[in-house]
């Protein structure tokens, strides 16, 4: 996925787990979106490689943040 694929959702979930890893309701209620969003868009940057689930947990970490190039 290339940064001009991203949308502001994505940019506002990468911002979020710049800061550390964060479960899909922590991200919902930081940025502003619907639980299905963040759901979605979790969904596409894990299948892209950017985000990972953290094993046996709830939470998301950020591998490769396609906006650092």
């Amino acid at each position: 996925m290339e940064p001009e694929d991203l949308n502001q959702s994505d940019r506002e979930i990468l911002k979020v787990l710049r800061d550390g890893r964060a479960t899909p309701a922590a991200l919902k209620d930081w940025t502003g979106r619907s639980g299905q969003t963040v759901h979605n868009r979790l969904g596409r940057l894990v299948a892209a490689g950017h985000v990972e689930k953290v094993h046996g947990s709830g939470l998301y970490e950020l591998v490769d943040d396609p906006e650092q190039g």
